[in-house]
């Protein structure tokens, strides 16, 4: 079985992560870096992100706030870089099964990017996305790697006719985003059972 890809879950998020200096040119403590992210980490699934408050996150990682602001612009930025440190590696598999390789992408899909606390997260992240430069480029980064290997996955469906050869790759990758996005927002857990169905209509379909 060969790797669809042996990228991290956010490189551009976390190349910016690894300086050693925030802006003001002063050191960036990994010690309280890591206690931040983790407090972000732990008030998501606790509060939410509309309730999450920089003020908070201080708090919880016994750091100042204006150190908060000083190593992240902004809410979404802190967020952003949380989740870089805690969506799974990608490591979907291409094998001579397509449809087993999108099974394996839904279910990735399931756990972790429509995970429990992403279902509010992911759609208010792509909010301020709208508005927000910064943030769009941001989110980018860290989604960008994980979408390049599920449409690797799919295209090399494709090439083998698992699924038509001309088939909307995109189209299908968000259905099932969005269907997963949406099942979680209406408290459903997506299980084997619906996840096998919505495997089916979408190897259907195309």
């Amino acid at each position: 079985m060969t790797d669809a890809t042996d990228a991290t879950a956010a490189p551009v998020v976390a190349r910016r992560s690894q300086k050693v200096t925030s802006g003001s040119g002063r050191p960036r403590s990994e010690r309280a870096r890591t206690a931040v992210l983790d407090a972000v980490t732990a008030l998501l699934d606790e509060v939410g992100y509309q309730h999450l408050t920089v003020e908070a996150v201080a708090v919880r990682a016994g750091v100042g706030r204006t150190t908060v602001y000083r190593w992240w612009p902004t809410k979404a930025a802190l967020i952003i870089e949380a989740l870089a440190t805690t969506l799974p590696r990608v490591t979907v598999g291409i094998t001579d099964d397509g449809r087993r390789d999108l099974r394996a992408v839904l279910d990735r899909m399931a756990r972790a990017e429509c995970g429990p606390s992403m279902a509010e997260t992911l759609p208010a992240l792509a909010a301020e996305a709208r508005r927000e430069p910064d943030t769009a480029a941001r989110l980018t980064g860290l989604l960008g790697p994980r979408r390049a290997a599920d449409t690797a996955v799919l295209l090399a469906a494709a090439a083998r006719g698992d699924i038509p050869l001309h088939v909307d790759v995109s189209l299908l990758l968000d259905i099932a985003l969005g269907t997963l996005l949406w099942r979680r927002l209406r408290g459903e857990e997506p299980t084997a059972a619906a996840l096998d169905a919505l495997t089916d209509l979408l190897v259907g379909s195309a």
